[in-house]
C-alpha cells in the first residue's frame, strides 16, 4: 500500500491533478483530493457496472483490473484537458505494480501479510485467486524455541511433515518462532480413532465432529508437533494453539489467539509443552489486569513481605500440596515425609506469609496472588 501511495503522490506532483483511490469494496485508501459523501455511492455503482471507465460529475472513474480481478478504483479530477490520459497512465502503473507483487506471492508471504493486517480485502482476494486457495477450517499453532531454529532444520521439518496439504500454511515469524496454520479436517482424520467416543467407533461417522472431539484432536496434534520437533530437529519447543476459523479474514484472529496462549503459558504454565487458547482459565483473566490493580492486590495480601525468595523445598511442598487438593496425608506420602514434618513446614510458611494454605480460602488467595505476582514480573521483564 505504501508503494501505491507513493506512485499516486509522484504522479500528482508532476500532473497537479487530484486523485482518489478506492479498493474493490469501495473503501477509500488514498485521498489526494476532497471527498464528498456522494462520491462513495458513485464508486459503488461504478464497481457493479460493466464499464472499465466513465466520467461522472467532476471525476473520471477507472477500474484497475489484474488477472481478471478488480483491485482498485481510481478517481481523477477532470478539470484539465489531459486528465483522462493521466488517469489511463496511472492505471497502467498501478496494474503493473499489482502484477509484479502477484508474481512474488507465495503461501508463506501471503499468510505472513494476512496475519499482520497488511493486505486490503482486494489484495487478499487477488492473492487467494492466484494461489488457487479455497476456504477451510483452520487452527493456528505458534511454535517457540528459546535456542532458535537457525541451526536446525525445524522449519523444513514443519513444512514437509506437517504442512503438506494444500490448505496448510507455515512461515517463519522470527528466529525463535514459527507459525503453522493447519487444516482442521486433516487433523480430525489423523486423530479420529483416538478421539471418537467408543460407542460410535463401530458405526459409520455421519455426524460432524463435535467441539469436544475437535478440541481433543487439536491437543493431540500439538503434542505430536512438540514431540517430533524435539526428537527430529533436536529443539525444545513450546506451542500455543488457537480455536478454529472458517474464513481467511479470521486467520489473523487465530494467530493472535495462539500467540496469546504462548505468552500466558510462559507466565502461568511454564511446565507445559503445549497450551490451548480456550484452556487458559484464570490465567487469561489475570493477564488482562492492569499493573496498578495487580500491585494493589499484592500489597493487600502480602503487605511489604513479598514471597520472592521461597526456597526450592518450600516451593515443591506447596506445589505437591495443591496437586493433592490440600490433602496432608497424601502430600506427605508423595514427598516421603512424616505427616508432622509436613505440618511443621506449612506452619512455618504461615508465619512467613500470614496465610494458612491448609484452609481453602487462604489456599485460593495464595494461589491467585502468586499468579498475579508472576504476571507483574513478566510485565516488568517485557518492558526491560
Amino acid at each position: 500500500m505504501k508503494k501505491i501511495q507513493s506512485i499516486l503522490e509522484e504522479i500528482m506532483e508532476i500532473s497537479r491533478i487530484p486523485m482518489i483511490l478506492y479498493d474493490a469494496g469501495a473503501n477509500c485508501l488514498a485521498a489526494l483530493a476532497d471527498t464528498a459523501p456522494a462520491i462513495q455511492d458513485n464508486v459503488q455503482d461504478f464497481i457493479h457496472s460493466d464499464v472499465d471507465s466513465q466520467t461522472l460529475g467532476t471525476y473520471h472513474y477507472f477500474k484497475v483490473i489484474s488477472s481478471e480481478t478488480l483491485s482498485y478504483v481510481l478517481l481523477v479530477s477532470n478539470f484539465a484537458s489531459d486528465s483522462f490520459t493521466i488517469g489511463q497512465l496511472t492505471v497502467c502503473q498501478l496494474r503493473h505494480l499489482v502484477e509484479t507483487q502477484d508474481e512474488s506471492v507465495t503461501k508463506a508471504s501471503f499468510i505472513r501479510s494476512l496475519i499482520h493486517g497488511s493486505l486490503t480485502v482486494s489484495e487478499m482476494n487477488r492473492q487467494i485467486k492466484k494461489l488457487k486457495l479455497a476456504p477451510a477450517s483452520w487452527a493456528a499453532y505458534v511454535i517457540e524455541c528459546q535456542e532458535g531454529f537457525a541451526d536446525s532444520y525445524g522449519y523444513q521439518l514443519l513444512e514437509h511433515a506437517f504442512a503438506g496439504h494444500k490448505m496448510d500454511f507455515c512461515c517463519e515469524l522470527d528466529e525463535n518462532r514459527l507459525l503453522l496454520i493447519k487444516d482442521v479436517s486433516n487433523i480430525l482424520k489423523e486423530y479420529k480413532a483416538a478421539t471418537e467416543p467408543k460407542t460410535s467407533r463401530s458405526k459409520k461417522n455421519t455426524v460432524p465432529a463435535d467441539a469436544e472431539q475437535i478440541s481433543a484432536s487439536l491437543r493431540l496434534f500439538a503434542q505430536t508437533l512438540a514431540d517430533t520437533l524435539r526428537a527430529e530437529a533436536l529443539v525444545q519447543t513450546h506451542i500455543g494453539y488457537s480455536t478454529t476459523a472458517d474464513s481467511f479474514t479470521q486467520l489473523a484472529r487465530i494467530y493472535a489467539e495462539a500467540s496469546t496462549a504462548l505468552n500466558i503459558r510462559r507466565t502461568f504454565f511454564a511446565d507445559r509443552d503445549t497450551i490451548a487458547y480456550d484452556r487458559l482459565g484464570i490465567g487469561r483473566l489475570i493477564a488482562e489486569l492492569p499493573a496498578d490493580l495487580c500491585n494493589a492486590f499484592l500489597q493487600e495480601v502480602f503487605g511489604t513481605q513479598m514471597p520472592d525468595d521461597l526456597d526450592e523445598e518450600t516451593q515443591n511442598t506447596i506445589q505437591k500440596f495443591y496437586e493433592n487438593n490440600l490433602n496432608i496425608s497424601e502430600t506427605a506420602r508423595q514427598l516421603y515425609l512424616h505427616r508432622n514434618t509436613l505440618v511443621y513446614r506449612l506452619e512455618r510458611l504461615e508465619k512467613i506469609l500470614g496465610l494458612d494454605i491448609r484452609k481453602f480460602e487462604d489456599a485460593m488467595t495464595f494461589k491467585l496472588a502468586m499468579m498475579v505476582r508472576a504476571h507483574v514480573r513478566e510485565q516488568m521483564r517485557t518492558v526491560k
